[in-house]
């Protein structure tokens, strides 16, 4: 699916992520790479496909829409150090001519020779590209004729049929000057955001996203 956003076009892809095809631009949000090593070191069992989804599905975004940058919108790395680390890396290895930007979340507590040690530039606070603000948390006070495009929330919707039946899917959300990105991460939860005649909402189905 195809929106405009201050004047930008911007492809919302079934994988949870943004292209930006004026700009070569893919940006994904909460990737919370590392959490299932993070929960096996604590004791905690984690399937070990949930994790390995995760970077299958980076290297197939890479490889179809071939951009030149890519900005991560904060989350990027769950926790503390750890051997999934080594595996982004190498991951990111074989993208050479790819410009790769981590705008810094709250969840990003590395130090900052690591992330450069493979090749990530890492900024703080917001990112501008023209009209549109990217941000790890939706701001609070944004520039008049600006969007900002954020991550943080991991937003979701609920779809329900005729009888009682529901469902509960991933989305982008757009209220006033702010458009939240799902998470991208499998192992992230979702919170359901209220909505009124003044929001847009686009559920993430396996396929397609659709307006709802």
């Amino acid at each position: 699916m195809e929106i405009t956003l201050a004047g930008t076009i911007i492809q919302l892809l079934p994988q949870k992520a943004l292209f930006l095809p004026e700009h070569s631009l893919l940006v994904l949000g909460d990737l919370h790479l590392g959490k299932a090593m993070h929960f096996r070191k604590a004791g905690i069992f984690m399937p070990a496909a949930s994790a390995a989804d995760d970077y299958t599905m980076l290297h197939r975004l890479f490889q179809t829409y071939q951009p030149r940058q890519v900005f991560f919108l904060g989350d990027l790395f769950h926790s503390l150090h750890n051997s999934e680390w080594q595996q982004f890396g190498q991951l990111l290895d074989q993208y050479p001519g790819i410009s790769f930007t981590l705008i810094r979340g709250n969840h990003d507590i590395l130090k900052d020779s690591e992330y450069r040690q493979i090749g990530l530039q890492v900024v703080e606070g917001a990112l501008r590209l023209g009209d549109l603000i990217f941000a790890h948390e939706p701001m609070t006070e944004i520039p008049e004729g600006a969007i900002n495009i954020a991550g943080h929330i991991h937003p979701g919707c609920v779809l329900r049929g005729l009888g009682r039946q529901s469902l509960t899917l991933p989305c982008f959300y757009l209220s006033g000057q702010t458009f939240l990105l799902p998470a991208f991460g499998r192992l992230t939860g979702l919170h359901v955001l209220s909505r009124d005649r003044a929001t847009s909402v686009f559920a993430v189905l396996p396929e397609r996203v659709v307006a709802v």
